[in-house]
């Protein structure tokens, strides 16, 4: 069964002279596979898209692994049938003087192994929403920084809100103050913010809206 044990080399337990460890029965060993294996659809739907990368190659792994105990388990019904035929009763003769001869079994479809995917062909699928997804982040943890060093939020709504501020303010100076709660400090916490700080704010935020979506 040596030559059999050929195509799983990469899943079994070798000894220190890279051989095969066998049973009895000619059987290997298989080695532990991937854990923590996390199906990429309900990650996609949840839009969890940080660590995809390491999930699609998990799930490539787990692909090869899934055929591995596959082809053990053909292995075992192999040899399983290989010990039934070697072992075949002689053939006995009926009462009316016919031969009655057990049939051997049919020998087990060996499984054909898959194509190792990349990460890329593993997330193709899901290209598009892929996409989406990460624009969609980038916009909702966006924090732009103004030329006095002060920090906005820039996801949507903080845009809407400066937006709005502005149109509400659009009479005061530039130098004038907007209390604003800015990135880097806690939500709620609110700091004098000049009329002129927030014009620009937006400015930025807007450019880096239209940057993640591609949009001229």
């Amino acid at each position: 069964m040596t030559n059999k044990l050929d195509p799983i080399l990469d899943f079994i337990v070798l000894d220190d002279e890279q051989n095969p460890v066998t049973n009895e029965q000619g059987l290997p060993t298989l080695l532990q596979g991937p854990i923590g294996t996390k199906s990429i659809p309900d990650l996609i739907a949840k839009g969890k898209v940080e660590n995809l990368a390491l999930f699609a190659e998990l799930q490539s792994k787990t692909e090869q692994w899934e055929w591995a105990n596959k082809y053990y388990d053909y292995l075992v019904e192999l040899n399983e049938v290989e010990q039934y035929n070697a072992n075949l009763p002689e053939p006995v003769a009926t009462e009316d003087g016919a031969l009655f001869e057990v049939e051997p079994k049919a020998l087990p479809t060996e499984p054909e192994r898959p194509a190792v995917r990349t990460v890329d062909e593993v997330l193709e699928p899901y290209k598009v929403t892929i996409f989406k997804l990460q624009r969609q982040s980038q916009i909702d943890n966006a924090v732009v920084q103004t030329s006095t060093g002060k920090t906005f939020d820039a996801d949507e709504l903080s845009i809407t809100r400066m937006a709005n501020a502005l149109i509400k303010h659009w009479q005061l100076n530039e130098d004038d103050t907007i209390p604003w709660s800015t990135a880097d400090v806690a939500t709620g916490v609110m700091v004098e913010c000049t009329k002129a700080e927030i014009v620009e704010a937006h400015s930025l935020a807007t450019d880096h809206f239209a940057d993640a979506w591609n949009i001229n």
